[in-house]
């Protein structure tokens, strides 16, 4: 692997040298026709687009229908002009144009000498003419004005038409996800998280159909759909183009949303920012919660982070040393060469004191001294494994308030408590009582206050190049890369400066691309990209004592852990996409031929799991070397350990072609075809291993295959794509009437697939006890490496037949079908829009999407005779069906006059059998019909509404007095919706229906007798006694306990009731300081002085209720109230300088 990255770094540098360094490359587009004042389509006019920010021109003539395109374009504003023999030249300034979109701008050229000029301004853009899709833009305007968590443009994806999100958090800072998702979710790190994945779903789909490009190539997790492996910064970002329904072919491999990241580039003008952004806890809002009809109080009961957040960026031309060649000392960029850096880092510290029970140095003398050759003298002579470290010793602690009985078990003694001795005469391994060799006088415990060091670094590095090498040639390289350190312990660990752990994550994406336009009338365009996450917890802790085993020594007042309890993780994963588009204009078609290559390859180990964990019931024992129990993963054909290395690879190809038709000039088409294939999962060294299941489906028959691909191929993925917009003249074109209908297919959960490498022969789990005679208690050959003997009771004995182990416990399995086939989607939408005047538009849709075959996981061994040889069967079965209508009504108004307002509401149903792929926890699996519900993220109305508003005090004045007193602005976002379903069920002790495979937890209720109290869903209902006062089984039936075949029908429907409503305003209140103009920085340079505010009102949002949590157990004294409250209001200050 480091070879290939090596190779793959002097390919990037090859290309920038001799390539010409890199501009960048995009998708956007502008076409349209080009008629006389009498509707005749004029050919052969010339059309010149001029970029206004890097002075790039590009020209293309008009065909025989007056049909033009020009492609490539980055977002931004530009001149365009047209051109023809016998009519005067059509000049139209200040045309904005945004990303990744297609534009579509139609030239009138009146009658006179083509050395007259008729110059116009643009007209707002705010029809939608030339495609179907639900989709938005989040300006640059918005990126920088809005308030966003932890500067994470992602955190605005929400705001888009057609998708829904309520960026909500919990009492702790961290980002809140939909309900039962499993996996990451939004960033808890600011900009520096290895994995964010942004809690939204767009048009019904699962929050993992999710795609997240950057510069127009991927930039996913592998494990985890909807995460994106690096979050750009908001100085380094462009636009973000958020497409919900797509009738584009040109976009796939996902049937949610389409999220494309355009990152800034440098211009013709220097320009630049630097800022420092504060957050505080004492600037924070209280949330006084206390659980109803408790004395449980929410902790904290604020927002605690500590944090600050600075960085910067500078772009422009590029100016060169000239070297003997006469003439100006320098060559200049303008024009044709530019850079743009930026650089974010945040520091942070989060070390602490923690109250905890440590061994005193006493306990330590005695054992090194009456069992020096011990497994314990052994782990306690570790450099920095004791003492932990100590701030202080509380000594008013004494027997009972550590759960002892003085003058029993325990006494009070100088220097901590006296809880027994080491009993010389026991033998070695022999478990000892709890007070061992009886009570001696001598402390052995005491009660401390550690000091707990916690320290993180994090920072950003964006760069790039732009360099048009020709008229006709344009190439680029951009690079994130995300260094991310974090240096700590934890209580687990007491403090004890052997454990301290570093994680040093590294996170990158680099592209590089090519444009080349062949004529006026045909364009190609070739990307590549790398997207890597690696960090390797060994190499980062070379003295951390891996070869100690985990030993947990509990008693009454808790435990006390020698050996690390974290990690390590060693990940390295790496994706590589190549994408390669032929633009080509024939006719009034606008034609695009394309391929798309990915190659992922997960080199992950998990030595975590190889080491052993062992548990002794007190001191004695310990000191004893006498461990009640041992488990541990290991190799089971060997006993030893192993790191379950399998170097997954997987592979993805695409085909398209795309037709976007002008047959009329206010009428659009949009005609596509795409073709997918998503390769098997396979192992480069065939550790994975997959269950086939027996004739009809048995697990009696059933046999390991190990190696190859998991499951056979799926190549029948064909997703046609059909889109219009039609301007119709009847209403001055100020109306248009668009939608479309497209088939969308989604990669299977690579999170789940690679659980097959959990599975024998490779790996297995062992727990073995004192009774069985097979626990062996050792440390590593070497305390700082891994080579930890042989447990000859962990090998088994395996059928050549089936694979399957003939002797020991039965092994647990994660199984996929081998006909799985790839979930798809059914996306559709029409939308009506008008232009009201004054920069206002208003639009009514429809949204709607049928998808299949999604995946749900299920415990297979419940649905069939078991295999005694086979424990748990965790299968993954592709029948799941969802469905999604919505109406959205919304109004807009484009930025002018120093306002910008967006509102959507939202009426909606999404309605499923499971909601996730990872684990959807159905209560009822073996029957989907009475699975089919609301999903866990379906939400029946919802409001959104943002806007940035400059005050018009002094707005636009240049003079001292408009930069000192003017400049205030004031933007925000509403958010509200009603609340997120919630299953009741039978959980805990009260759940004991059986079946032959084992127990089925949770159930439904099989009746409900009486309705809620109340179908008010505010905050005060969930506050107070909740819709069921008395208790869920006044109102519901619970199944009977048995053990049966198949568990008890439910009588009560998933998700059948209602939490608690959301409701939150954050709002940003900014001053800008306008510079006097100085050489470099310019005119319009200033210092911004901002305040975020996130919910404003510090209004009281409850958190949703999650499946199985204590408030959905029917038995439950909680049951139906709130469990937790949410974030209180949280300020935020920054200082931005800005040039």
């Amino acid at each position: 692997m480091r070879r290939k990255c090596v190779r793959l770094l002097l390919l990037f540098s090859f290309a920038f040298w001799f390539g010409g360094a890199a501009y960048s490359q995009f998708r956007t587009a502008i076409q349209g026709i080009v008629t006389d004042v009498n509707g005749a389509v004029v050919p052969n006019a010339t059309v010149t687009l001029l970029n206004k920010e890097t002075g790039r021109a590009q020209q293309t003539i008009t065909n025989e229908t007056g049909f033009y395109r020009i492609s490539g374009l980055a977002p931004g504003s530009y001149t365009i002009s047209a051109e023809a023999a016998g009519f005067k030249k059509q000049v139209i300034e200040n045309l904005v144009i945004g990303a990744e979109e297609l534009r579509g701008v139609n030239l009138t050229l009146e009658p006179g000498q083509v050395t007259e000029t008729v110059t116009v301004s643009a007209e707002s853009n705010l029809l939608h003419t030339e495609g179907g899709e639900v989709a938005g833009t989040i300006t640059t305007t918005e990126i920088l004005r809005l308030p966003q968590i932890g500067r994470d443009p992602y955190e605005l994806v929400r705001l888009a038409p057609g998708v829904f999100g309520l960026g909500a958090r919990t009492g702790t800072g961290a980002a809140v996800n939909l309900p039962n998702t499993v996996g990451p979710g939004g960033s808890n790190d600011q900009i520096f998280a290895t994995e964010n994945r942004p809690p939204i779903t767009a048009n019904g789909q699962r929050v993992e159909a999710n795609n997240i490009q950057i510069d127009g190539v991927t930039a996913m997790s592998q494990a985890w759909g909807g995460a994106a492996v690096v979050t750009p910064n908001q100085e380094s970002v462009k636009e973000v183009r958020v497409l919900a329904n797509n009738y584009s072919a040109e976009y796939g491999r996902n049937t949610g949303a389409q999220v494309l990241v355009v990152s800034q580039t440098g211009t013709n003008d220097l320009h630049g920012s630097f800022f420092f952004k504060r957050n505080t806890p004492g600037m924070n809002a209280k949330q006084d919660f206390t659980r109803a009809g408790t004395a449980i109080r929410e902790d904290p009961q604020r927002v605690e982070q500590f944090l600050s957040q600075w960085g910067g960026s500078v772009g422009g031309p590029i100016y060169l040393p000239r070297f003997g060649e006469g003439g100006p000392a320098y060559w200049s960029g303008k024009n044709k060469l530019f850079f743009f850096i930026s650089y974010e880092r945040v520091g942070r510290s989060s070390s602490r004191l923690a109250g905890e029970w440590i061994e005193t140095p006493n306990y330590v003398e005695a054992v090194k001294r009456l069992r020096p050759n011990s497994v314990a003298a052994k782990i306690l002579n570790f450099p920095g494994m004791t003492p932990p470290r100590v701030a202080s010793i509380d000594s008013s602690r004494n027997c009972a308030s550590a759960g002892f009985i003085e003058g029993v078990n325990c006494r009070t003694v100088a220097g901590g408590l006296d809880i027994g001795s080491i009993n010389q005469a026991a033998r070695p391994g022999v478990p000892q009582p709890d007070t061992g060799g009886g009570l001696d006088g001598v402390p052995d415990i005491q009660f401390a206050q550690l000091f707990i060091p916690d320290k993180t670094t994090a920072q950003q590095f964006n760069a790039r190049i732009d360099f048009q090498v020709t008229k006709d040639d344009l190439v680029a390289f951009s690079m994130y890369w995300v260094p991310n350190t974090r240096n700590f312990n934890d209580p687990w660990n007491k403090g004890r400066p052997a454990l301290d752990f570093t994680s040093a994550r590294r996170n990158m994406v680099g592209t590089l691309l090519w444009t080349r336009t062949l004529s006026p009338t045909m364009i190609n365009e070739a990307r590549f990209n790398v997207t890597r996450w690696y960090f390797d917890e060994v190499k980062s802790n070379p003295n951390i004592g891996w070869g100690i085993p985990r030993a947990n020594v509990c008693f009454n007042p808790g435990c006390i852990g020698f050996g690390t309890g974290i990690g390590p993780g060693v990940f390295y994963q790496t994706t590589y996409n190549a994408r390669d588009t032929l633009s080509k204009v024939v006719g009034a078609h606008a034609l695009k031929f394309g391929v798309d290559l990915i190659a992922e390859q997960n080199n992950d180990h998990a030595p975590w799991a190889g080491r052993p964990t062992f548990d002794f019931g007190n001191l004695w024992s310990f000191a004893n070397d006498a461990p009640n129990d041992e488990s541990a993963f290991f190799d089971p054909k060997t006993g030893g350990f192993t790191d379950l290395a399998a170097y997954a690879r997987s592979k993805y190809y695409a085909l398209f072609v795309q037709d976007d038709w002008k047959p009329r000039p206010n009428l659009t088409l949009n005609l596509g075809l795409r073709w997918e294939y998503f390769t098997p999962l396979r192992s480069a060294n065939d550790h994975i291993s997959n269950l086939i299941l027996g004739p009809n489906g048995s697990l009696l028959g059933a046999r390991l295959k190990v190696g190859g691909d998991l499951f056979r191929p799926d190549r029948n993925n064909f997703g046609p794509q059909l889109g219009f917009a039609w301007n119709p003249a009847a209403f001055e074109r100020k109306m248009v009437l668009r939608g479309g209908f497209g088939i969308g297919y989604n990669r299977l959960p690579g999170s789940r697939l690679l659980e097959s490498r959990f599975n024998p022969p490779f790996f297995a789990g062992f727990f073995f006890d004192q009774a069985s005679g097979n626990i062996f208690y050792a440390t590593a050959s070497d305390l700082n490496s891994f080579n930890y003997p042989a447990n000859r009771a962990a090998t088994l004995t395996f059928d050549p037949n089936t694979g399957i182990p003939l002797s020991g416990p039965p092994v647990n399995v994660n199984a996929t079908l081998q006909d799985v086939p790839n979930p798809y989607a059914y996306r559709y939408s029409l939308t009506w829009e008008y232009e009201l005047g004054a920069n206002w538009l208003a639009s009514v849709a429809y949204q709607g999407s049928a998808a299949h075959k999604l995946p749900r996981l299920v415990p297979y061994h419940k649905f069939v005779t078991p295999n005694p040889r086979i424990g748990s069967v965790n299968l993954m079965l592709t029948d799941v069906n969802s469905n999604f209508n919505a109406l959205l009504v919304g109004a807009t108004h484009r930025f002018a006059r120093g306002f910008l307002f967006n509102a959507e509401y939202r009426w909606s149903k999404s309605l499923d059998t499971c909601s996730n792929d990872h684990d959807c926890r159905q209560t009822y699996p073996f029957d989907q019909r009475t699975e089919y519900g609301p999903s866990d993220f379906d939400v029946r109305h919802a409001l959104k509404a943002y806007g940035v508003w400059e005050l018009p005090l002094l707005r636009g004045r240049s003079d001292w007095l408009g930069k000192l007193v003017g400049g205030w602005e004031v933007s925000g976002i509403l958010t509200a919706s009603s609340g997120f379903p919630w299953t009741p069920v039978v959980g805990g002790g009260q759940c004991n229906a059986q079946v032959a495979g084992g127990n089925v937890c949770p159930l439904r209720p099989v009746a409900q007798v009486r309705p809620p109290a109340t179908t008010d869903t505010g905050n005060d209902t969930f506050l107070g006694a909740g819709p069921f006062p008395g208790g869920g089984l006044l109102y519901f039936v619970p199944p009977p306990a048995g053990t049966f075949a198949v568990p008890p029908r439910p009588g009560v429907g998933r998700n059948s009731l209602r939490g608690p409503r959301y409701f939150s305003v954050d709002m940003t209140l900014l001053k800008r300081f306008g510079l006097p103009a100085m050489p470099v920085l310019g005119e319009k340079s200033g210092i911004e002085l901002r305040a975020n505010f996130y919910n404003l009102f510090n209004t009281v949002n409850l958190a949703p209720f999650q499946a199985n949590d204590d408030n959905t157990q029917i038995q439950h004294p909680d049951f139906g109230r709130a469990l937790h409250v949410l974030a209180g209001r949280v300020v935020e200050i920054q200082a931005r300088f800005s040039f």
